[in-house]
Order: structure tokens, then C-alpha cells, then sequence
């Protein structure tokens, strides 16, 4: 086939002898390539063997018509993109109606004008040659995007293994260097210093431990949505579990709580996926409070969507504070002692986004901050 509307090759099927001459000799001097047949049968074997870039065929033939040659090319995978143009005597609605059924592009009525039969030649093959040439970058990009799923899935699935390998490595030396630590901090004598070493050495594991623990969840999410399978989830009792992780993570943490608007409300995720989702959110609203300050959990149904925002009262944070929430490490001194977010926000928001939901951080209108989170109910 040529894609060129001004070369290429036409072929012609009518069963008028006058009609192929007149037709052929016409479309030669324009520069195409004529194939001309009496025959649909003749011709549909022909095409078969070398394809055409454009058919003109006549309604009105002996033993096969048009509307059946027609039919037969369009149910060929290799011939049904070859644009076909009627030519018919016939000018009624209806006979138009069925060749554009049957699968033609066009419909010329006999007898017709030279001109306009070029015009609607040159229209359908320059469509035809747009269409090839959508058809190779769709087929083109196809294959960009399956070689680039092809060296992710390798990668990550390096990344996934490394991290695993990591993680293990990290925790053996870690054991024993907890258990040492342990033992020192028991000759101790208890004395307020003392006390604050102890608490510092706690809270110090605990976040070492869940760093290694969100860094191996961020990756399984990232590598392979696939090995996390969704079913129905009782919101309300994800949240009810968050409240008792919180409690145990962070005992000084407070938050009022407002979940009766979720009653029987379920959407589609993994519970525990969730609950950690839900745990890191509140873990990092706490981060942004002082003692003084307070953390509040509304929730709400609206629009096919559950809603839950979590705001603190306080400070507010900067406007590049709040673009970088989310990101992997993107925030700096944030937390009350100092230092960062860890992965928890990173972790949690692709959570959520696993499960078609959204969740996003703003200003509170007079203080503090508001973290809203949506996912899809049923």
C-alpha cells in the first residue's frame, strides 16, 4: 500500500467494460495505479495476494453485488482497512444508508463528474494515510511502553531484592546493638538524665525500625500494585484500628475523633494496608503540634466519596512545605525535636492512591493544617 494520496494504487470493481476503461484511463493520468476487475471474486483473490490502497466499486453486479463484496473485504483482518468507495446508479436515502452499513467510506451516484470523483479519491486516501500513520505511532508507542514496563519490572524487581537483602543485614547488627544498648541502659541509675536516655534510646529503634518496615511497603507499592488484592473494607473499623496503633505508637498523641457519619460505609482497599495509611497520616499530624495544641478526625460521606480530614490547630506550614508533604524525604525540621517526616507521608499517600482514592494537605483558614483523604465507597 502507498500512503501518498497523489500515488498509489486503485483497484476498480464494476461489472461495466465502459466503466473500467473510462474509470482507469481517468485515475492513470492523475498518477494512480489502476487495477480493474469485473468480478467481486476475481478482485477479493487479487487484493488477497497484493492489497490496494483505495477500492471504487459498483453496487449493481451480477451473482455478487456490491453491498456483498463489500462485506467480504470487511471481514478479512488483513483488507478491512481499505477505504472503499461506492459507485450506484442508485440515489435513494436508504441505498446510501446500507453502503455505509455494508462498511463503505464514500458514495458516488452515477452518472458522476470527473472532478468530483478525483476530489473524494485524493479525501480518502489522504484520511487513509493519516490513519496508517496514527495506526504505526500507536503500534510505535505500544512498544516503547512495553520495552519501559519490560526494564522497570527488572529493575524494580532488583530494587525490591536489594532492599530485602538490605533490610535483613540491617536488622542483624541492629539486634545486637539494640541488645547491648538495653543492657547498658539497665546499670543506669534511675535519675532524670537517665530517664531521657531511656526514652530517647525508645523512640530512636521505634523509628529505625519503622523506617526499614516503610521502606520495604514503599517499594512492594511502587514495584507491584498486583500482589495487593482489594476487597471490600469497613472504613469505619480501619480507623478504629488507626486509633489503637496511634495509641500504642504515640500515647501522648490526643486525637478527638468523629466516625459515626461512617457507619456501614465500605469502600474497596486491604484493611491493614489502610490502617497503616491511616496511623502514618495522624502520626505525621502530630509531628506539626505542640503540647498545647490539639488534633481533631472528622469524617464524612458525599458524592460517592468518603471523606476524613484530619486538622491540628497551631502553626501553619509554608507554602514549600506543604508542595513537598508527600514526597520520599521532603520534609526538613518539621517534627518537634527536629529532623523529618521519614516516609510515613510518602507511604501513605501511595497507599491511598492504590485504592483510587486522593488525599492532599492545606492550610487550616485561621491555623494549623488539614489533611483530607477520599477513597471511593460502595
Amino acid at each position: 500500500m502507498n500512503s501518498d494520496s497523489s500515488h498509489g494504487t486503485i483497484m476498480i470493481i464494476d461489472d461495466s467494460p465502459e466503466n473500467l476503461n473510462v474509470l482507469g484511463e481517468l485515475l492513470r493520468q492523475h498518477g494512480w495505479g489502476v487495477r480493474a476487475f469485473p468480478d467481486g471474486a476475481i478482485a477479493l483473490a487479487s487484493a488477497r495476494n497484493e492489497a490496494p490502497d483505495l477500492i471504487l466499486l459498483d453496487i449493481q453486479m451480477p451473482d455478487m453485488d456490491g453491498y456483498e463484496v463489500c462485506s467480504h473485504f470487511k471481514a478479512d483482518v488483513s483488507l478491512a482497512g481499505i477505504p472503499i468507495i461506492f459507485l450506484t446508479a442508485f440515489s435513494e436515502p436508504a441505498d446510501k444508508v446500507r453502503a455505509f452499513e455494508a462498511g463503505g467510506v464514500d458514495y458516488v451516484t452515477k452518472p458522476f463528474a470527473i472532478t468530483e470523483v478525483l476530489a473524494r479519491v485524493r479525501t480518502q486516501l489522504r484520511l487513509f494515510r493519516y490513519q496508517n500513520h496514527l495506526e504505526d505511532l500507536v503500534r510505535q508507542r505500544v512498544r516503547e511502553v512495553a520495552e519501559a514496563q519490560r526494564r522497570l519490572k527488572v529493575w524494580d524487581g532488583a530494587k525490591t531484592d536489594w532492599l530485602n537483602v538490605l533490610a535483613h543485614e540491617m536488622r542483624t547488627p541492629l539486634i545486637g546493638l539494640f541488645g547491648v544498648t538495653e543492657i547498658l541502659l539497665l546499670d543506669l541509675p534511675p535519675r532524670p538524665d537517665s530517664n531521657d536516655l531511656r526514652e530517647d534510646y525508645t523512640n530512636s529503634r521505634m523509628r529505625l525500625e519503622k523506617l526499614m518496615s516503610d521502606a520495604l511497603t514503599l517499594s512492594q507499592i511502587d514495584v507491584a500494585f498486583e500482589s495487593f488484592i482489594p476487597s471490600p473494607v469497613d472504613l469505619k473499623q480501619v480507623l478504629q484500628n488507626a486509633q489503637g496503633g496511634i495509641a500504642k505508637l504515640a500515647p501522648a498523641t490526643a486525637v478527638c475523633t468523629s466516625l459515626d457519619a461512617l457507619e456501614k460505609v465500605y469502600a474497596i482497599g486491604d484493611s491493614v494496608l489502610l490502617t497503616r495509611a491511616f496511623i502514618d497520616l495522624q502520626l505525621v499530624a502530630s509531628h506539626c503540634v505542640s503540647e498545647e495544641e490539639s488534633i481533631a478526625l472528622e469524617s464524612r460521606v458525599s458524592d460517592g466519596q468518603a471523606i476524613v480530614e484530619i486538622t491540628t490547630t497551631g502553626k501553619p506550614l509554608t507554602d514549600e512545605a506543604l508542595e513537598t508533604f508527600f514526597e520520599v524525604g521532603g520534609q526538613r525540621m518539621l517534627l518537634k525535636a527536629g529532623g523529618d517526616f521519614g516516609l510515613g507521608p510518602a507511604l501513605a499517600s501511595r497507599i491511598i492512591r492504590l485504592f483510587n482514592g486522593h488525599v492532599a494537605v492545606r492550610n487550616g483558614l485561621e491555623q494549623g493544617i488539614v489533611l483530607e483523604i477520599s477513597l471511593p465507597v460502595i
